[in-house]
């Protein structure tokens, strides 16, 4: 089969490996469709989380599951599914308590470890790594579970009820998935910032309300208005700057949370005492705990994630040109490439 591969900064190819067949308790996907995250860009024009080289790449992922392996019983060859990357070990105190994405270290398809991942003709994953996908629920959807689910933990993260102020930094594809995450979950009164005039677009598409450029707009005016003086009761944080880090804690109301959901590259100087003076808390995300995928795929039954404005398909053939270099640039939204079995699958 095919599988793209990194064997070094700025070295993807395209090479031919062996078909890889499934042991006890695992399946082989044939992959329909896998997305472009932030952490590949890192990979590729970096080298960060590549542990061994060649890598094979792709955590974002969609497919159809082609064989099962010896003990499989719950899941049928044909069956559309959503692909957890992370792995878990059942055996340290974080796994068991439901955390394997916290699990040290962490080793996850197509995140710099040595096993599969989702730009490849075919993966083996574990049982437990496939979530199935209903009817209602396509393979261009599944391939988005995981980015959502990142976006659903920090929701959840924040403690979210209905009807409370929300602000959210940047957006992205992340930052989307919060919206989008809030709107289902009864949270309506939310308020985006984003520099970029793209995004924003996209963003006010989807139906955001309020979508304000920070280089232009009062910010903290704007929440104070919208919430007559009280401020947020959580801010998301999906921007992965200072400014914003700085402006999530500026506008959060008394004993608001900030959740950190973005990636930093570089640190950030700031004052506790900006979070003691409401009692603030900041809280961070890292990928996603039990539960979330469950949650994720629940919502896309009731269609609470449209791909429109900012989904985007690519062949695997442009990975690259089409894929990589344009998000780096920051020209595009979300890319997903189209694998072989996003041609024959639902």
């Amino acid at each position: 089969m095919r599988a793209s591969r990194l064997h070094g900064i700025e070295d993807i190819r395209l090479d031919e490996v062996p078909d890889p067949e499934p042991g006890p308790g695992e399946v082989r996907l044939r992959v329909a469709h896998n997305g472009i995250c932030g952490s590949d860009l890192h990979m590729y024009y970096s080298g960060q989380l590549a542990r061994s080289e060649p890598v094979p790449m792709g955590h974002e992922f969609s497919g159809v599951v082609d064989g099962v392996g010896p003990g499989v019983t719950s899941i049928a060859p044909g069956t559309p599914v959503a692909v957890r990357p992370f792995f878990r070990c059942d055996e340290c105190d974080r796994c068991r308590r439901g955390l394997a994405h916290l699990h040290t270290p962490t080793r996850a398809l197509g995140c710099g470890a040595s096993e599969g991942g989702g730009l490849a003709e075919y993966c083996i994953a574990r049982l437990d790594q496939v979530f199935a996908l209903p009817p209602e629920v396509s393979l261009e959807l599944g391939a988005l579970v995981e980015p959502m689910a990142v976006s659903y933990h920090g929701i959840r993260r924040g403690d979210v009820e209905p009807g409370m102020h929300a602000v959210i930094f940047g957006a992205g594809p992340i930052g989307i998935g919060v919206f989008l995450g809030l709107r289902a979950l009864g949270v309506h009164d939310v308020v985006v910032v984003e520099p970029s005039a793209a995004r924003r677009a996209a963003i006010a598409h989807l139906g955001a309300p309020d979508v304000l450029d920070p280089d232009t707009d009062d910010v903290a005016g704007v929440v104070r208005a919208r919430t007559t003086g009280r401020m947020a009761d959580v801010v998301f944080e999906c921007a992965g700057v200072s400014a914003s880090f700085l402006q999530s804690v500026a506008v959060a109301g008394a004993r608001a949370r900030v959740v950190v959901v973005a990636v930093y590259e570089q640190p950030v100087a700031f004052n506790p005492a900006m979070l003691m003076l409401g009692e603030v808390d900041i809280r961070s995300v890292l990928g996603y705990e039990d539960g979330c995928y469950e949650a994720v795929i629940d919502l896309m039954v009731r269609g609470a994630y449209p791909t429109d404005g900012w989904v985007e398909h690519i062949p695997w053939s442009g990975l690259v040109d089409e894929g990589f270099a344009p998000l780096r640039r920051g020209e595009r939204m979300k890319l997903m490439v189209d694998l072989p079995g996003g041609v024959t699958g639902p």
